[in-house]
């Protein structure tokens, strides 16, 4: 698995359809297989969580840095205002083949006050990612298919993942030009409301 782009580096984000500028981060994992005898019995009494529930979400900050809001499969939280930036749906298993959730963002045209988006996964479940199955993310023009970043989770022994930071171009004129920095940290989860504070760090 190739990332394309290395760790710490920012580039363009060059998207082939100028249209929309249509980009989608994805989150893929496959189902947890390997459940003892005792758990599969502990699971079906409710008594222990034998899948793995990975969650992909996205961070929006302004120019200052100052948390906008944030898109998840959370009830309320799965677009912005405009549904430029739109969240797939929840997958508690990883069950089915590619990317298990997405992460759609429309560039062109979206609010002038977005500035930074951080794109981040987490496990709700009592687990690191090196204890699930393949999990992987990347991101896509949305238009060609082509893959900008794709790395493993594998090697995580947390369960919170910072992928990329996606930034509105500093050296463009053109309102609609953007980097991606690749940011590729494995970090502690933390509670819901100090996720704000602890991505904008990572913005590039």
């Amino acid at each position: 698995m190739s990332p394309r782009i290395p760790k710490g580096q920012t580039v363009p984000l060059n998207v082939t359809q100028k249209s929309s500028h249509r980009v989608f981060v994805g989150l893929g994992w496959d189902p947890n297989e390997d459940i003892s005898i005792k758990d599969k019995a502990l699971g079906a009494l409710g008594l222990k969580e034998t899948h793995h529930d990975l969650d992909l979400s996205c961070y929006i900050y302004d120019q200052n840095k100052r948390y906008i809001t944030h898109i998840s499969h959370e009830t309320g939280r799965e677009a912005d205002q405009t549904g430029k930036i739109y969240h797939s749906g929840d997958n508690v298993e990883g069950v089915g083949d590619g990317d298990d959730e997405q992460i759609s963002i429309e560039l062109k045209g979206l609010d002038p006050t977005i500035d930074s988006i951080i794109l981040k996964a987490s496990i709700k479940t009592d687990n690191v990612f090196s204890e699930v199955n393949d999990p992987e993310m990347r991101i896509v023009d949305g238009y060609a298919d082509h893959t900008f970043l794709h790395v493993s989770l594998k090697e995580g022994q947390t369960a919170a993942f910072v992928f990329i930071c996606l930034k509105r171009s500093a050296h463009d004129d053109n309102p609609d030009a953007w980097t991606i920095h690749h940011v590729g940290e494995f970090i502690e989860k933390a509670k819901d409301s100090d996720w704000p504070e602890i991505l904008k760090a990572y913005i590039a």
